[in-house]
């Protein structure tokens, strides 16, 4: 969109873009929860599954493929409009085509604002369109569960902060924080190996 769409095509498809990123997860997770899900769970039971779970790993994980679409490419526009327009004029001047200059001069320079726009975008979570089970499972139309929600359910009533339930509701923030720690020590680990090729 940022290099090939017009300016036309951009007026309207940037904002309609912006709007989809500005949507709460609970609208979307509501959205998993009445429309998505009773379709996969059609869909299982279509393929000859026995009693298929609305609240599958698959409804969950299309939703939240779907809502991050438009987080990640907003992101990645505002990375790619915000290089310096010398850098892609200086390598169409060179003779690179401009597709060449795209993979070549532009990605890398926006590396970074896209993997940070990729980052965010992992961050929100669809609690609405996951149960309450916690299965492990490789079926995809299984019940399942997350940790935010699995959190939420453990810290909810009345308990001493030592009780088993709560502790287990912190182990699990813990991995949670573990598990973000080391995507964006990961992360950071690209972009600066990107960064030090592309200086």
């Amino acid at each position: 969109m940022t290099q090939y769409a017009t300016r036309d095509v951009r007026k309207w498809v940037k904002p309609l873009l912006e709007i989809l990123a500005g949507i709460p997860t609970v609208v979307y997770g509501y959205f998993a929860a009445l429309t998505v899900a009773p379709l996969i769970r059609d869909f299982a039971a279509s393929l000859g599954m026995a009693n298929p779970s609305t609240e599958s790993a698959l409804a969950a994980g299309l939703v939240m493929g779907v809502m991050i679409i438009p987080f990640v490419s907003s992101m990645a526009d505002d990375a790619l409009a915000a290089v310096p327009r010398a850098m892609s004029d200086g390598s169409l001047a060179l003779g690179a085509t401009r597709s060449e200059t795209i993979k070549k001069v532009l990605l890398p320079a926006a590396l970074p604002g896209i993997v940070a726009g990729v980052m965010l975008a992992i961050s929100r979570a669809v609690v609405m369109a996951a149960g309450a089970a916690a299965n492990l499972s490789a079926n995809p139309f299984a019940s399942m569960t997350t940790v935010t929600y699995q959190i939420v359910q453990m810290l909810t009533g009345d308990q001493e902060f030592n009780s088993p339930k709560t502790l287990s509701a912190f182990a699990l923030g813990l991995v949670l924080f573990i598990v973000t720690l080391i995507l964006n020590i990961v992360a950071l680990r690209v972009v600066k190996r990107f960064r030090e090729a592309y200086e």
